[in-house]
């Protein structure tokens, strides 16, 4: 199965001392990531999800979500529940703890490391799954009146 291009992207997040500025540049968010969604959504309404964890906040990080998605839902309308609406909060990081569980790592290098071995380890297609179960989790949260919906899973 062919990888996805945007795996390398996580090595960007444990480069020791860049911050969430240089890691958007790097990645160009402000513009190829822009670029795709157009393209994918074709003019059709799309909403990018903003979990608001801390760094999700910092001034770069808004100074691209109101240049390119105006209108975004700021911190004081994003539910605190969410998590469970985030296919990273709800499935992926839970499968990388799981690969590492029960290890002990002597320092925060030797940590990143393992959490780099284990996400090159998941399967794209798991990842293309958790994704396309975004919309049945909306429908069941929605149904749920916001409240906890897992169990209408």
């Amino acid at each position: 199965m062919k990888s996805s291009p945007h795996r390398p992207s996580i090595e960007l997040l444990f480069k020791r001392g860049l911050g969430s500025a240089e890691i958007a540049r790097r990645l160009q968010i402000s513009s190829s990531t822009v670029r795709i969604l157009r393209r994918h959504f074709a003019g059709g309404p799309f909403i990018l999800q903003q979990d608001w964890a801390p760094s999700h906040g910092s001034r770069s990080t808004l100074a691209v979500l109101e240049a390119h998605f105006p209108g975004f839902l700021d911190k004081n309308l994003w539910r605190a529940s969410s998590p469970d609406l985030n296919p990273m909060d709800f499935s992926v990081w839970g499968m990388l703890e799981g690969k590492i569980a029960g290890k002990v790592f002597a320092t925060v290098d030797d940590l990143k490391a393992a959490l780099e071995v284990a996400w090159a380890s998941i399967d794209d297609g798991y990842l293309r799954r958790t994704v396309n179960s975004v919309k049945k989790r909306l429908r069941a949260c929605v149904k749920a009146r916001g409240s906890n919906f897992e169990i209408l899973l």
